[in-house]
């Protein structure tokens, strides 16, 4: 009789609930990359004009030519703070996917264990049935030999 493991199907289910919570990490991962690049584009934007303000390059100052880069610069700022709430959300939730992730892989070992467990225990059971039936019929060819 073959080795059955009777959570078989309990461990099969925990390994697609890990396969599942490595691609939501993996989402999750792409997801805080893109947020983090969408802020250092912003960021990149602010020096861009800030290295472009007038006075810098020695140009004539004329006022609305300042207002104009002073809300674009407000509008720049407020679209990196906004981006920099979201990149915290992002990499809240990749963590959150990792625990998850991690609890995941947990469960997958203990049952793994479990089975290399139970299926060292069955292989000892069998070699101590099979080492019972040689000396059983070892005793019957030795009795058989002495009858003869």
């Amino acid at each position: 009789m073959p080795f059955r493991f009777r959570l078989a199907k309990v461990l099969k289910v925990r390994r697609r609930v890990l396969e599942q919570r490595t691609r939501e990490v993996a989402a999750a991962e792409r997801q805080f990359q893109l947020c983090l690049e969408h802020e250092r584009r912003l960021a990149e934007a602010c020096r861009r004009l800030l290295a472009a303000e007038p006075a810098a390059a020695g140009q004539v100052l004329d006022v609305r030519d300042l207002v104009e880069q002073a809300v674009s610069l407000r509008r720049l700022q407020d679209d990196q703070r906004a981006a920099a709430q979201v990149t915290r959300a992002a990499q809240l939730e990749l963590d959150r996917r990792r625990e998850a992730l991690t609890a995941a892989w947990r469960d997958v070992e203990v049952l793994r264990k479990l089975e290399e467990r139970r299926r060292a225990e069955w292989e000892a059971e069998q070699r101590r049935l099979e080492s019972r039936q040689l000396d059983e019929i070892g005793g019957l060819r030795a009795e058989r030999l002495r009858r003869s």
